[in-house]
C-alpha cells in the first residue's frame, strides 16, 4: 500500500485547518457577543443564552459580522493568490518555492465555490465605498491580466476599455462630488481602485514575495484582531428608549420614567430590558406606555456624497431596503440620552 503524496497530505491538513477556522471562528465570536453584551456577568450571560435563540444569534451574526468577515477572507484570499503566483513562479531550488508562505497554502486550500462565495456577500454587504477595492481584489484572486481575458490581446483592450467607460460612466459623478466637497477618500477609492487592477496579476519577484508575506500576515492578523474586537463591542439586541408608568402621585412630574436599553425578551408579563449602563430591568407590562426604537452612534452618517441615489456608507442590500423602507427621523427621545436612564 502506497502512502499518499506530500503535496496532497498537506493540502489535506490545510484544508481542515481552513474549516475548522470557517466554521469553530462564528461560533467562538457568538459566546464572546453574549458575554460582552451581558458586562461579564455570569447570570445576565446566562439569561442571554436563555432567551437569544441560536436563529436569532445566526441572524444579528449574519446582520452585522457578514461585512467583517468578508474583509478578512478577501485579504486572505487577494494575498495568498498573490503569494502563491510568487511561489509558482519561482525558480527551482529557491527559498521561496521550498518553503511557501502559510497564507499562500491556507489560500490554496480553500473551495473555488467558497471564494466566489465570499466575493458575492462582499457586493451585497459591503459599504459602497469599499466596492471598488474588490476590482483589484478578483483580478489579483484570478491572476489573470484584465487585458488577457482573450486568446487576442486587441479584443482584451477593447473589453477592459468598455468596462472602464462604463465604471466611470456610473461613479464618476460621485467621485468629483466627493473630490469637490472635500471628501477626498471617497474620490480616491471611486477613481484609482480599478486602476490599480492593472498591474496586479502575474508573479512578483522573489524578494518582494518574502518582504511581502511578512507584512501581508501581520496585516492580516492585526485585520482579524480589530475585526474580533469589533464585532464582540456590535449589539446584536435592538436598543429601544421605553416610557413606563410609575407610581408617583399625579402632579408631582415623576409619573413616567424613560427606560433606554436593549430588548432581552417580551411576553404577556414582562418587558425585560438590558440596561445600557448595566444590569437588567424586568418591566411589568401593563405599566408600558409606549417604546421608541433607537439607532445607535455608529450608525450615523459621516459623508454625505451619493451615488445614482444611494448613500455611500450603505451596503447594497441596506440601501435596497432604503427604498422598500424610507428612513424616517430619529425619535428625540433618542437625542437627550443624558437625561434618559
Amino acid at each position: 500500500m502506497t502512502s499518499p503524496e506530500p503535496a496532497r497530505t498537506a493540502r489535506s491538513e490545510y484544508r481542515e485547518a481552513f474549516w475548522t477556522l470557517a466554521v469553530g471562528a462564528p461560533a467562538a465570536l457568538s459566546v464572546l457577543r453574549l458575554w460582552v453584551e451581558s458586562g461579564g456577568e455570569l447570570q445576565t450571560t446566562l439569561l442571554l443564552v436563555a432567551n437569544v435563540g441560536p436563529l436569532n444569534l445566526s441572524a444579528a451574526l449574519f446582520a452585522t459580522l457578514t461585512q467583517l468577515a468578508t474583509i478578512i477572507l478577501v485579504a486572505l484570499f487577494t494575498t495568498g493568490a498573490v503569494l502563491r503566483a510568487a511561489v509558482e513562479g519561482a525558480p527551482e531550488g529557491s527559498r521561496l518555492r521550498a518553503h511557501p508562505p502559510r497564507v499562500a497554502r491556507v489560500v490554496a486550500a480553500a473551495p473555488p465555490w467558497f471564494v466566489v462565495t465570499t466575493f458575492i456577500l462582499a457586493v451585497l454587504t459591503w459599504k459602497i465605498y469599499y466596492l471598488p477595492l474588490l476590482v483589484p481584489a478578483a483580478v489579483a484572486v484570478s491572476q489573470r491580466q484584465p487585458w488577457r481575458l482573450h486568446d487576442r490581446w486587441q479584443i482584451g483592450v477593447g473589453v477592459c476599455l468598455l468596462a472602464l467607460a462604463g465604471y466611470y460612466y456610473l461613479v464618476g459623478p460621485a467621485a468629483w462630488a466627493a473630490w469637490t466637497g472635500g471628501e477626498r477618500l471617497i474620490a480616491l477609492l471611486f477613481a484609482l481602485s480599478p486602476l490599480v487592477a492593472c498591474g496586479i496579476a502575474g508573479p512578483a519577484p522573489d524578494w518582494f514575495a518574502r518582504v511581502f508575506s511578512v507584512v501581508a500576515q501581520l496585516a492580516i492578523t492585526g485585520l482579524a484582531t480589530w475585526a474580533v474586537l469589533a464585532a464582540v463591542q456590535t449589539p446584536i439586541l435592538p436598543l429601544v428608549v421605553t416610557e413606563v408608568k410609575t407610581n408617583a402621585a399625579p402632579g408631582t412630574g415623576n409619573e413616567v420614567e424613560f427606560l433606554r436599553g436593549h430588548i432581552v425578551s417580551v411576553d404577556d408579563v414582562h418587558l425585560v430590558l438590558l440596561r445600557e449602563r448595566g444590569g437588567i430591568r424586568y418591566v411589568p407590562t401593563d405599566d408600558v406606555r409606549s417604546t421608541v426604537l433607537c439607532g445607535t452612534p455608529e450608525e450615523l452618517p459621516r459623508f454625505t456624497t451619493l451615488v445614482r441615489g444611494y448613500h455611500v456608507e450603505d451596503s447594497l442590500l441596506r440601501a435596497i431596503g432604503r427604498r422598500v423602507r424610507p428612513q424616517v427621523q430619529i425619535d428625540p427621545l433618542c437625542r437627550i440620552t443624558g437625561t434618559v436612564r
